[in-house]
Order: C-alpha cells, then sequence, then structure tokens
C-alpha cells in the first residue's frame, strides 16, 4: 500500500474527535507551564500537550495538576485548540510496566473535558511484546482511547521488532501516540527515520510526542499531530539509569536559529553573530525578538533570557509548521519542502563553522535526507 493510500485510509477512519488535530503542531509542556505555553499556541494548527512532571499516582498529584491546568485553560481561558492530557507514568525514576492497569480516573476526567482519551500507559521495554499488545488491547476495549505507546527505542531500531510493532497496531486498529526513548534525540541514530516513516505509514492515525524538531518532518511525511518539547526533557524519552531515574542536568539556554532547524545556544549564537553579524541567520522578526539581531538574546538576564528565548523558538517551529504545510499543498510538495530545508540547514551548519566555533549540523539532517532519498523513499513503505 502506497503512502498516500495508507493516509487516505486511515483519514476515511478519523473519529470526530481526532480531526481537530490534524497536521497539528502541538507544544509539549508541563503543567506549571501551560497557561504561558497557551498564550503562544492561540493559532491555527497549534496546541498543547500538557504533561504530568512526575506521573505514578501514589506520592504525587502531578495528574491532578495536569487536569486542574487543562480545566483552568477550557473553562476561564477559552483556550479552544486541539489538547491532550499526558500522565507520564512511563518516565522517571518510579516508572511503570506496561502492563500496569490503566487509571480509571485519569481516562473519565479526560472525557468530562471533551478531550480525546489519551491512556495513561507504561514503558514498552525491549522484547516486551506482551506488554505492547496489552496496552493497545485496552485501549481498543475503552473505544475512544488513544494508545499511548512509550516504547525502546529496540522497537525501531531491530526489523523484527520494528514488524511486530506495526503488525500489533494494525491488528488493534486504534490511534496511536508515540513516545522513543533516547539519552539524546532517538531520531539521530541509524536508519531511525527509515523506521518511523514506515510506522507513519500504519492504517491508523499516529502522533509523535516527546519530539525535536523533527515533528515538522513528522507531520510533513503523514503523522495525524507531532509535539515539540518545551524542554530537552519533554524532547525525548530518558532512559532509566543504573539506580536511578533518566534525565540530567538542565542545559545551557538554547533558541531556534530557524534556517539551522536547530536548538543553539543563546551565548554560541552572539559569538557567532559577532563574528559574522551580516548573516541573515541572526535576523529574526519574531514577537520576542521584536526585529532585534538573534545575537541580542545573550544580553538579557536570566530569567528574562530564558523566557525570550523560550517564545522566540516557539514562534520559530509555529511558522515552519505554517510554510512547510501550506493548506492544499500536496504530500510530495511536503516532502520535498521538508527535505529542502534539511539540505539547506546541512548547509548553513557548516557555513557557520568557518567564521566561530565548530557547528556540527544535528544528526536527524542527515538521517532525513537519507532516508528522503528517491531509491530510499520508494521502500519505506515495505
Amino acid at each position: 500500500m502506497s503512502l498516500d493510500n495508507a493516509r487516505q485510509h486511515s483519514d476515511s477512519r478519523m473519529p470526530p474527535r481526532l480531526q481537530p488535530f490534524q497536521e497539528a503542531l502541538l507544544i509539549q509542556c508541563y503543567s506549571d507551564e501551560a497557561l504561558n505555553v497557551a498564550r503562544l499556541a492561540r493559532r491555527d494548527n497549534a496546541g498543547l500537550v500538557i504533561t504530568a512532571r512526575k506521573g505514578n499516582f501514589r506520592a504525587t498529584d502531578a495528574a491532578s495538576r495536569v487536569y486542574q491546568a487543562a480545566r483552568h485553560l477550557r473553562e476561564h481561558n477559552n483556550f479552544r485548540q486541539p489538547l491532550l492530557l499526558d500522565a507520564a507514568r512511563y518516565a522517571g525514576a518510579n516508572r511503570v510496566s506496561a502492563r500496569t492497569p490503566f487509571n480509571g480516573t485519569w481516562i473519565s476526567d479526560q472525557r468530562n473535558l471533551g478531550l480525546p482519551v489519551l491512556t495513561d500507559s507504561g514503558y514498552v521495554g525491549e522484547g516486551d511484546e506482551a506488554g505492547l499488545r496489552d496496552i493497545l488491547r485496552r485501549a481498543a476495549d475503552i473505544k475512544d482511547a488513544i494508545a499511548l505507546l512509550p516504547l525502546h527505542i529496540s522497537w525501531l531500531r531491530s526489523a523484527p521488532a520494528l514488524d511486530t510493532l506495526l503488525s500489533s497496531i494494525e491488528q488493534a486498529g486504534v490511534p496511536i501516540a508515540v513516545i522513543l526513548e533516547h539519552d539524546k534525540d532517538p531520531l539521530g541514530l541509524k536508519n531511525m527515520v527509515r523506521s518511523l516513516l514506515r510506522l507513519l505509514n500504519c492504517p491508523v492515525p499516529v502522533m509523535l510526542l516527546r519530539c525535536d524538531v523533527s515533528a515538522l518532518g513528522a507531520l510533513c511525511m503523514g503523522a495525524l499531530a507531532a509535539a515539540v518539547g518545551t524542554s530537552t526533557s519533554l524532547r525525548h524519552l530518558y532512559p532509566m539509569k543504573d539506580g536511578g531515574g533518566g534525565g540530567g542536568h538542565e542545559p545551557q539556554i538554547a533558541a531556534m536559529v530557524k534556517e539551522c532547524l536547530a536548538y543553539i545556544s543563546v551565548d554560541k549564537i552572539a559569538l557567532a553573530a559577532q563574528a559574522d553579524p551580516d548573516d541573515g541567520l541572526w535576523q529574526c522578526a519574531c514577537e520576542a525578538c521584536h526585529s532585534r539581531p538573534l545575537g541580542q538574546l545573550a544580553i538579557h538576564p536570566w530569567p528574562e533570557q530564558e523566557r525570550l528565548a523560550f517564545e522566540h523558538s516557539l514562534e520559530v517551529l509555529l511558522d515552519l509548521r505554517d510554510e512547510l504545510l501550506p493548506h492544499g499543498s500536496t504530500r510530495a510538495a511536503r516532502t520535498e519542502s521538508w527535505r529542502a530545508k534539511c539540505w539547506n540547514a546541512q548547509v548553513r551548519h557548516y557555513e557557520v563553522e568557518s567564521n566561530t566555533d565548530k557547528w556540527e549540523p544535528p544528526p536527524f539532517l542527515g538521517g532525513w535526507l537519507k532516508a528522503l532519498e528517491p531509491a530510499t523513499l520508494q521502500e519505506r513503505v515495505r
């Protein structure tokens, strides 16, 4: 089945509750960030995923805070953009396994707000076929649910595991939302983009959550919706460490450099802009920058610097989404537009390298370019 035919098939089966999510770029944030992020997401083709900081339903009321944040947005802020709630029970030192039962209150709370039901799934570890099938079966039993699949990276890196994953999803026939585990960028790994393209070809609606800039590529290639995290901790799922949970120290404050399709630390941007102030990379007309050069983000003290970099980056991502997926554009046009942006981004990284510190293109750019080579593209649905 071709990618276009598969997507047309899934579109014809699209539940009404999911139609507002069609091709939306979602911003994934924690509950205490939701009010501020919602202000930036009040535009067409945007939405939110509100995520619990600690989602184990035992020693914390984090899941309740997610519900209260969503309720406040709906009832008091008239936020009508697409909205999902993520219990995050799959993350951190107290993550639960895939066989852990869903929480009935979590399911009913989402229904009470008129939201799609995103299951509070546990983590699907390497080789846990029983857990994978159990999540999908229980989601199908709920009837109106999206099956959340937080996956060990091996599910997309191993050909037999990927075949099992795809057949299980097709057999269950329920919409899915996928989260990939890795300590950096999972789509920067060899052949991961090719596996993602096969996943997006499933005959069910597919969302990609806790993602980086590759969310834009996923939308171009047929994802129902995709979410970019507001921080590194929400742009992928950290693996468990020996003796504790995943995660690490927060990096330096970074901002999106649009043509590079990458988050770069504001200090590194400032050095590059100082070395070559006439380079168009540093020009930005977003509301946060007020037409000031991007390098000036570094002059602001914390927390103003963090706020401005955050707001700039979200606006750039949403603008890129609109450029890549104009209304009425074909799949072929979107694919070529994304491929061209990835190619240009690689070139721009190498051009900056000669002016200041070495700017290495992020590996996901090469992954997308390799996967979108004409010969490779024809193989992506096999």
